[in-house]
């Protein structure tokens, strides 16, 4: 889930949204270097949104306990339309990094860069 977690902090923008969806909802993270996935909940919070680490699961796809489940990895996201940017903290980092998100359909691209300029990108699966 670390691994995860630090994809995550160095997120870039894969593709232009198809149509406009809600990025409000759980969202199922690519796998990370140990093949660990995790469930995200991005819900409102306040006039911004949020987003916690709910579930993490295992390369054969198992519910599994880490440091990370119960943990906010999303937040001051100011949504607009099927789009945000806010910030996202990566614990195995001990970093934070503006992010920007797009959801199309049932994908949400996410992007972050370092102070460097330099940007990764992870695309989530909706749930629900």
């Amino acid at each position: 889930m670390k691994g995860l977690l630090a994809f995550v902090a160095a997120l870039g923008l894969l593709s232009s949204p198809v149509f406009a969806a809600s990025l409000v909802g759980t969202w199922h993270t690519q796998p990370d270097a140990k093949e660990t996935t995790g469930h995200v909940v991005i819900e409102r919070c306040g006039a911004a949104l949020c987003g916690t680490v709910v579930r993490a699961f295992d390369k054969a796809g198992n519910p599994i306990v880490t440091p990370s489940v119960g943990k906010r990895i999303l937040w001051d996201v100011k949504e607009a339309g099927n789009a945000g940017e806010g910030r996202v903290y990566v614990p195995v980092m001990r970093a934070e990094f503006p992010v920007r998100l797009v959801a199309s359909g049932n994908r949400l691209n996410l992007r972050a860069c370092n102070k460097l300029g330099i940007c990764r990108t992870q695309v989530w699966q909706r749930v629900n």
